[in-house]
């Protein structure tokens, strides 16, 4: 998964990171937005094997991990994510391919909602370093994220829709 467009500056503040992220959500939603529901269960969409779904549900348990130590970053507490990144992959993928798309865009949208209520409470300072644990957590669980897969997401879309 590649990312295809130029790196944008860093948010310099709270308002300046919900616009960023609230962009690419946009740009991530209207790459699946519209096509069929059949579409949505094809492989490719995200290199050879993922979905459509797949990739929300991907995106959907990384926020969900983000809220759960997010939390625990802000008090002071050592937190990580209990194993590797492949791993929790798949080990997700597994966990979520047979829910169904109504329940996956259900949860996606009511936990990035959460996600971002919750970065609403943390210190700009700490949210905006992303050389700090809670800023990395922050960029590469929204925007960044959304980013990650775009491309390979467009490209899907305008394949499909060929």
């Amino acid at each position: 998964m590649k990312r295809r467009r130029k790196p944008l500056p860093r948010p310099k503040t709270l308002p300046e990171f919900f616009e960023r992220e609230e962009q690419f959500w946009q740009e991530l939603l209207a790459s699946w937005e519209g096509l069929p529901e059949e579409a949505c269960f094809q492989p490719g969409a995200c290199g050879p094997e993922w979905t459509i779904k797949d990739t929300m549900n991907h995106i959907l348990v990384w926020q969900e991990a983000a809220l759960r130590i997010l939390p625990m970053l802000a008090r002071g507490e050592k937190a990580a994510l209990g194993m590797g990144t492949a791993r929790f992959n798949a080990q997700e993928y597994l966990r979520h391919k047979d829910v169904s798309l109504d329940e996956t865009l259900r949860n996606l949208m009511a936990t990035r909602r959460k996600l971002l209520d919750l970065i609403a409470t943390l210190p700009e300072s700490q949210v905006l370093d992303v050389d700090g644990r809670i800023g990395w957590w922050v960029k590469y669980n929204t925007y960044d994220h959304y980013a990650q897969h775009l491309y390979d997401l467009q490209t899907f879309r305008q394949m499909y829709q060929s």
